[in-house]
């Protein structure tokens, strides 16, 4: 320990064991940065003469310094489990360290922090206890959410199944309405087909009206109906023979068998049809008169003795009981040429003669 003069004080290095506390002076114009940096040399140097200290690296922050009463060099020990703090600040580089009264104040200080931190305990179990108290009640509510969340889950695997069903029937639905379209598409067919059969059996109708109006003068004794009539019983008798010369029974069943056989149906792709049959059939036939196979060999006759024409419509209703002698009298009073042509054709087929 160096001695006591003006110009040094009589410095304590303090820690919690007695063993380390050092004694050191350093001159009284030391700032307490300064007295630090050669307090820590000097303790490191008492440290290493120790038995038993390995050997350490100190903290300025952690070592404090104290002023040692001029009328001892005696410290006691210091009641602590951590470093004492500091009792000097330094306030500026030009403040030196300031004296303590002595080391019971120290202690008194150490004293009263102890009471403060038995009261900071005290009131730290009595706050823990409130949370243990709270915790419960917490836990209580948690119980219940569990509770209540197992039947949340119970609620979501029902609406989970209602969906399925739903999403079920929404299927079934739309294959209803599916097939209630397709349904509408054939009742708009159907009542296509029935509009057209209608517009159809109006004309029909309507040529009935005319063709009774032609009979009933014909029953009066009008010429001019009577050969109408004679003539449709031509044409009629014409299609039975040409239908039976191509292996059918009548001009109908010829008809309505081409109709239905037709890819594209139509009356004029019937007419082709029967024509082509016709032109091929009287053509190589063995049985056929001369004036069929000429028929068969004028296209136009042919047609009009096929297709419908005025000639059959003008006298469309008629019992076929007219001599041929009478037939060949309305061919030749018809005025077209044409029309005289073809029916004249027709009736050397049928009759196989002149008119």
């Amino acid at each position: 320990m160096a001695p006591k003069d003006s110009n040094h004080k009589l410095m304590v290095v303090l820690y919690a064991e007695a063993k380390l506390q050092k004694s050191i002076s350093l001159p009284g114009s030391f700032t307490i940065s300064r007295a630090k940096q050669e307090g820590m040399e000097a303790i490191k140097e008492h440290l290493k003469i120790l038995p038993g200290v390995p050997l350490v690296t100190l903290d300025p922050d952690c070592t404090d310094f104290y002023p040692v009463d001029t009328n001892t060099c005696e410290v006691c020990d210091v009641k602590a489990q951590r470093n004492v703090a500091p009792l000097a600040r330094e306030e500026s580089t030009e403040r030196y360290v300031k004296p303590a009264d002595n080391n019971n104040d120290i202690l008194r200080r150490l004293a009263s922090m102890e009471e403060k931190f038995g009261r900071d305990i005290a009131e730290l179990k009595q706050a823990n206890a409130g949370l243990q108290q709270v915790n419960a009640g917490l836990q209580h509510d948690v119980e219940e959410l569990r509770q209540v969340n197992a039947g949340l889950q119970h609620d979501v695997e029902e609406l989970r199944w209602v969906n399925a069903q739903l999403k079920l029937d929404n299927a079934q639905l739309k294959d209803d309405n599916a097939q209630l379209k397709l349904d509408n598409a054939q009742l708009k067919l159907d009542n296509a087909q029935l509009k057209h059969e209608n517009a159809q059996l109006k004309h029909d109708f309507k040529e009935l009206r005319s063709q009774l109006d032609e009979t009933n003068r014909a029953v009066l004794g009008d010429k001019v109906a009577i050969n109408k009539i004679r003539r449709r019983v031509l044409l009629d008798t014409g299609r039975d023979q040409l239908a039976m010369i191509c292996g059918h029974k009548n001009w109908r069943e010829w008809k309505d068998e081409k109709t239905t056989s037709t890819p594209s149906p139509g009356d004029d792709q019937t007419v082709q049809t029967m024509m082509t049959e016709a032109e091929v059939i009287l053509e190589n036939s063995t049985d056929a008169s001369d004036y069929w196979k000429a028929v068969g060999k004028d296209r136009s006759t042919l047609r009009f003795l096929i297709h419908r024409s005025h000639i059959r419509t003008e006298g469309d209703i008629v019992a076929h009981n007219s001599t041929a002698e009478a037939i060949a009298e309305s061919v030749l009073a018809l005025i077209a040429s044409s029309d005289r042509t073809h029916m004249i054709s027709i009736f050397r087929a049928v009759y196989n003669d002149e008119p």
